[in-house]
C-alpha cells in the first residue's frame, strides 16, 4: 500500500531538484559561480527557503548573490 504522504515528500524532492538545478544553471551563467560548488548546510536552507517561498530559480540566484541594502 502507498503512502500519500510519501508520494507528496518525492514530488517536492524532484521539483526542489530540478528548481536547484535551474538556480545553478542561472547562477552559473550570470558569473555568480564557477564549477564545482559545494553547498553546505546552511546555503541549502536559504536556497530551499527561497523555493518553499515560490521565487524562481533566476529571482533565487539575484537573491542569494545580490547586494543587501
Amino acid at each position: 500500500m502507498f503512502n500519500d504522504a510519501s508520494n507528496a515528500l518525492t514530488l517536492y524532492v524532484i521539483d526542489a531538484r530540478t528548481w536547484l538545478d535551474e538556480w545553478y544553471d542561472h547562477a552559473r551563467l550570470a558569473g555568480f559561480v564557477e564549477p564545482p560548488i559545494t553547498l553546505d548546510e546552511t546555503i541549502a536552507d536559504r536556497l530551499e527557503g527561497y523555493f518553499q517561498a515560490g521565487l524562481t530559480p533566476a529571482d533565487g540566484a539575484i537573491a542569494f548573490f545580490g547586494t543587501v541594502h
